[in-house]
């Protein structure tokens, strides 16, 4: 996935497991609770200079954050890498 540092949407993943808690982690040592509907997950991320961001968005910084999810259903945790979140600065093409 690719966004604007300016932008916030959706990142969503299709998981194939257990009906346990899901959760993310951009950084490997914060996790963030994703909301669930059947086997898809989400959660709302935003770049650094996006506003106005609703409680619950992840702002991710400038570069690439690495995906990784957490199942949890007793006894077993699964962690999986779910892929890359690419924020780039977007520039407008030149005028002629």
């Amino acid at each position: 996935m690719q966004m604007d540092r300016r932008g916030r949407e959706w990142a969503s993943w299709d998981i194939d497991g257990p009906a346990g808690d899901v959760e993310v982690t951009f950084d490997g040592q914060t996790w963030h609770p994703l909301e669930r509907d059947q086997n898809t997950v989400r959660i709302l991320v935003a770049g650094p200079d996006a506003t106005g961001n609703p409680t619950g968005t992840v702002v991710l910084p400038l570069d690439r954050s690495l995906a990784v999810l957490r199942l949890v259903d007793n006894p077993e945790v699964l962690v999986r890498r779910a892929g890359p979140i690419d924020v780039v600065t977007y520039q407008p093409a030149p005028t002629p």
